[in-house]
């Protein structure tokens, strides 16, 4: 048997696993039906990965429906079960959360296959979109000094992406470059030991990342800390979905090995983010230096992290909101049933026209916002945007439950477009996952033997999986289409070029130029 099919036989298992012990963990019907939902939409996907050649021709757009289904509805079932709870438990209305979530997984599904049909590369062409991206060197394979360098550029970017200005959101766009260096592993698996000298660059990596932890703990942001190892993680299980290699004992051993480290460090690691969620109230008050004593010092208190734990688990029985649903700090932040179910509560209490109204108009003005200012004005479009600094998540809660905003709650598109559009918006959704779908698999490269990640859908892997067919508010997904994915483009390249004018490389090139002759020329 290969890696791909090991992998994907492995989630088939666990998740019918799953599913019979949460029958156990709590027998209710309700409980029942929502893992049933889970199991079924989870299977239908893990089958259409198992028989086609979905991750082979597409492979990011095929990873972001993997994505989508693992934090909105998989991980939930599995999160539960490891921590032996109810995989209904503390949502408002699981059968309606997980049947919404499993209903708009089948619409992409369905949006994915009709896609691929219609996008079928003819050979030796490229196109004019891909051949402008060749020549700007997105699909060039960059050299190790090349991804320190835009790595460093993004990690010197944090602390300046936290100010409240238009700098603070410029530098904020090129955050993303910060996990450039962790690429490094995954381009020498591919390419081999030719490609740089492994023992050096996994010294430096260990350094970067202790480097990054320090920022993490500085700032107090988790993100700086955990995404690189995650983006790398992502990778080799990108690549093991992918790859028709035999399993062998050696590999079996090493993935042993591997589990075995992320079991140790699991559990510190979720301590470390629970005490920064504390010590957040802090953040820019405090210098940096007080800000890593003070999460230190909170990590060394006990009775202070059991204390706040109870307090997520007392706001979820009596507060108004509360995000409190998998008991793990890190695994939270990646299951988002719990956002999906408020925001779900809270748009289904809004009847009444005038509320629906309210809503209609926010979300017109979100829509204006993603574009720049002088752009809307010339339409006559007035609005202040300081006036607008809070989520979708937060304004269907203020609705529903008058609940303060300002809070960056996390919402759901689906939520949202389920009350302003009604059974029209599976259509709508359709369209925009489809456009979703074409951008990502720009950031493939299509060559004559497979398709692969070019290095900015590697320093992508994590949003694609978290996030790319299910934001927050529909004007996000229509920001990514319209604004975001050609922001990354440019700076991704603008970055890349003045990287190669300072760092030279008198090898052949790995260049990867997806481009026509008349282009390259």
């Amino acid at each position: 048997m290969n890696v791909r099919r090991s992998i994907l036989f492995f989630l088939i298992a666990i998740t019918m696993l799953a599913f019979f012990l949460q029958v156990i963990i709590l027998p209710s019907a309700v409980n029942i039906a929502a893992a049933a939902i889970v199991m079924s939409s989870s299977l239908a996907l893990l089958l259409y990965l198992l028989w086609s050649k979905a991750l082979d021709t597409h492979p990011l757009s095929t990873f972001s429906i993997l994505g989508f289904c693992f934090t909105s509805q998989l991980g939930a079932l599995l999160a539960q079960t490891a921590a032996w709870t109810a995989i209904s438990a503390s949502l408002y209305d699981p059968l309606y959360t997980f049947g919404m979530l499993a209903f708009y997984q089948a619409v992409a599904l369905g949006v994915h296959c009709a896609y691929r049909f219609f996008s079928v590369k003819r050979a030796g062409h490229a196109g004019l979109i891909r051949g402008l991206l060749g020549w700007a060197g997105v699909y060039a394979v960059p050299r190790p000094a090349a991804l320190w360098v835009i790595g460093l550029v993004g990690l010197c970017t944090f602390p300046v992406a936290h100010l409240e200005s238009a700098v603070g959101k410029v530098a904020t766009g090129f955050i993303f470059l910060t996990w450039a260096p962790f690429l490094i592993i995954f381009y020498t698996r591919e390419q081999g030991e030719s490609y740089c000298n492994v023992r050096l660059h996994r010294a430096l990596l260990l350094i970067y990342l202790m480097m990054a932890v320090l920022l993490g703990l500085a700032l107090n942001t988790r993100a700086v800390m955990f995404q690189g190892v995650a983006t790398i993680g992502l990778l080799y299980l990108f690549a093991g979905m992918r790859s028709d290699a035999p399993v062998t004992r050696r590999a079996l051993l090493r993935l042993a090995g591997v589990a075995l480290v992320l079991a140790v460090v699991a559990v510190p690691a979720s301590e470390v983010a629970t005490a920064m969620a504390v010590a957040r109230q802090w953040r820019g008050k405090v210098s940096a230096t007080e800000m890593i004593r003070t999460t230190f010092f909170v990590l060394s208190k006990p009775n202070i992290m059991a204390a706040y734990k109870r307090g997520g688990e007392t706001a979820s029985r009596y507060g108004a909101y509360d995000e409190h649903y998998v008991e793990n700090p890190l695994m939270n932040r990646l299951v988002t049933t719990k956002y999906a179910d408020n925001a779900f509560h809270f748009a289904r209490t809004l009847t009444t026209d005038e509320a629906k109204d309210r809503l209609q108009d926010i979300s017109i003005k979100f829509a204006w916002m993603g574009l720049p200012t002088p752009i809307y004005r010339r339409f006559g479009v007035t609005i202040a945007k300081e006036d607008l600094a809070y989520s979708m998540g937060d304004y269907l809660a203020y609705l529903s439950r008058g609940v303060p905003l300002g809070g960056h709650r996390i919402g759901s598109m689906f939520a949202q477009g389920n009350a302003l559009m009604g059974p029209l918006f599976p259509f709508a959704y359709g369209i925009i996952v489809l456009c979703i779908f074409f951008l990502l698999d720009l950031w493939t490269v299509r060559q004559s033997a497979a398709t692969s990640l070019a290095t900015l859908g590697m320093l992508q892997i994590w949003n694609v999986f978290n996030s790319s067919i299910s934001y927050e508010a529909v004007h996000t997904a229509l920001y990514f289409i319209f604004r975001n994915w050609e922001q990354m483009v440019l700076i991704y390249v603008l970055v890349f070029g003045f990287v190669r004018l300072i760092v030279r490389d008198r090898r052949p090139s790995t260049a990867a130029l997806d481009a026509p002759e008349w282009l390259r020329a």
